[in-house]
This record gives structure tokens, sequence and C-alpha cells, in this order.
């Protein structure tokens, strides 16, 4: 699932996706399918902006699909907003695309990103220690002032 979209195989992973988002309920397996569709999208060098909004955009589609799934088991939702805000700390640029998302359509991502996990997002994306790269939505974005 972590290798780039452009290899060989790619149709296939969207199926094996689609797969796993239909039957698979296993947090683990959730939380590591997670990882490895934002470490995937980090690995992604010298895209160019047009390419890279294209990806984001179905970034965003997976994250949203498989938090939605994880949200559902049981500790799923504190496992979530644990992981992402792990990933908003440890992968350049995520913490500024999530807070894009949330930003976009807060109903929907309330649902699954807690106050705290929100706030560490926040404080990544405002602190810029992982800086997005150039084309990234919100890059040198203010935190919103609210939490849910």
């Amino acid at each position: 699932m972590a290798a780039p979209e452009e290899a060989p195989g790619a149709a296939l992973r969207g199926e094996l996706l689609e797969e796993l988002l239909r039957d698979e309920t296993h947090p683990d397996v959730l939380e590591a399918l997670l990882v490895a569709l934002v470490v995937r999208h980090d690995a992604r060098p010298g895209a160019a902006p047009g390419e890279r909004d294209g990806h984001a955009a179905r970034l965003r589609s997976a994250v949203l699909r498989v938090g939605t799934v994880l949200a559902r088991s049981p500790e799923g939702g504190r496992r979530l907003d644990r992981r992402l805000a792990e990933l908003a700390r440890s992968v350049p640029g995520f913490a500024a695309y999530a807070l894009a998302w949330y930003d976009e359509d807060p109903g929907v991502w309330r649902a699954l990103v807690g106050s705290g996990g929100l706030r560490t997002i926040e404080d990544v994306a405002a602190a810029g220690s992982r800086t997005a790269s150039a084309g990234t939505p919100d890059a040198e974005r203010v935190p919103s002032a609210w939490h849910s």
C-alpha cells in the first residue's frame, strides 16, 4: 500500500484498499494503513504543484475513509486522534494538510479529530516545525481560534 501511485500495481493497490475498508475492523490494521498512506504521500519527491494537489485530494479522501472506519472500532476514536497527532508531528507538511481539511469541512472532521488531536495539529502547523512544501494548502496558515 505504501508504494508510489505511479508504480506498477497502482490499480491493484486501489482495489486492495477498497477491500480492506469494506471488511477490516481491527484497529491495528487500520492504524498501519493510515500511516502507510500518509508516509507514502510524504515520500513523493519532486512532484509538481498541480500533481501534488491531486495527490493531496486523494490523500484527504483516503485519510477520511480510513479514519471513519477506525473511529467505529472499540477505542478507535481515541486511537485515531492520537495517530493523527503523531503523524502531524512526524510527517512534514501533514499538519498543514490536516488543518486545511478540518477548516474546509469541520462538521465531517470534528467527528474524527478530537480536541487534543486538533490542538496538536494546530500547534505543529503554527510552529512550522514540519514546514509544508511550497504549494501545500495553508502552509503559512495561522491556526484557527476554536477547538471542538
